[in-house]
């Protein structure tokens, strides 16, 4: 429990995970996102307000080939070298970090300042646990009941976490975890496979901006725990995120499935645990 530091929603709007770190010399407090969709090769996403800050020496505008966020926009990105930076009880010294555009952006958006974003390449090493109900994470979780493990690939070109559930009992479908999701997401196939009719529309954002969805209702099973999930998005940019990916993906898990549960995720032994509240 040493290791347990407290999260935050964004806001109600954009219920994104937040924390508290500190960064740079100064250690200035900062508010971090937690999110297992973010796959590129850095442990430290970084704001471009953040990097001014720090005077930090930034490369050339780097733009990424392929993407697996939802929308078409390519993130740029400039990279440097951040002195110091901590989370709880996680260290990093003198790292190479991607200062975006888009998360300055994104705060602006959501209405919550978000300085920084952390994702596969600094939680690799770690099993860690995310308690929505008491709003807590924990980065060096005990492991919980192995009965009640489930086994996760990376999918092939990005290491982004992936599971088989079902939905409306049909199924296995490959779905994604995505502690940055805020909503399930299925694609057409996989609703009309479920035998699932859109209720309405509606637009979804991503970090490559906005799309137009269908809305439907769906029942959602990851491992032995189901809900009713209420206007889940059904969208065709799942072809373009598994494309990224290398990897088929059928759906993402959002919070709207998560938020009652703790989610315990075991990077090194490929393990993920969806547990109820005892």
């Amino acid at each position: 429990m040493l290791d347990t530091i407290p999260f935050e929603y964004a806001s109600a709007q954009a219920p994104l995970l937040v924390v508290k770190g500190q960064l740079g010399e100064s250690r200035a407090p900062v508010s971090v996102v937690l999110d297992t969709g973010a796959a590129a090769p850095f442990s430290l996403f970084l704001s471009t307000r953040a990097a001014k800050s720090l005077s930090l020496e930034m490369s050339d505008e780097i733009v990424p080939e392929t993407s697996t966020a939802v929308g078409s926009k390519r993130q740029s990105y400039r990279t440097a070298d951040l002195p110091f930076f901590s989370l709880g009880p996680v260290k990093l010294v003198h790292t190479p970090v991607a200062v975006l555009p888009m998360i300055d952006n994104m705060a602006g958006q959501i209405g919550h300042p978000v300085d920084a974003i952390i994702g596969y390449q600094f939680l690799r090493d770690r099993r860690f646990s995310i308690n929505y109900p008491t709003r807590k994470i924990d980065l060096s979780a005990p492991a919980p009941s192995e009965g009640e493990a489930l086994t996760f690939t990376l999918a092939a070109k990005k290491p982004i976490i992936l599971v088989q559930a079902k939905v409306n009992g049909e199924g296995p479908f490959t779905f994604e975890i995505d502690t940055g999701a805020t909503v399930t997401s299925l694609s057409p196939e996989t609703a009309a496979r479920a035998h699932i009719t859109p209720t309405g529309e509606g637009v979804l954002g991503g970090a490559g901006g906005a799309v137009t969805v269908k809305r439907a209702d769906a029942n959602l099973a990851v491992g032995a725990v189901k809900f009713d999930l209420k206007n889940v998005t059904v969208t065709d940019s799942l072809a373009g995120i598994s494309a990224a990916a290398g990897s088929q993906i059928d759906g993402i898990v959002g919070l709207d499935y998560f938020y009652r549960t703790t989610l315990t995720i075991d990077y090194p032994n490929a393990k993920v645990w969806v547990t109820l509240p005892k």
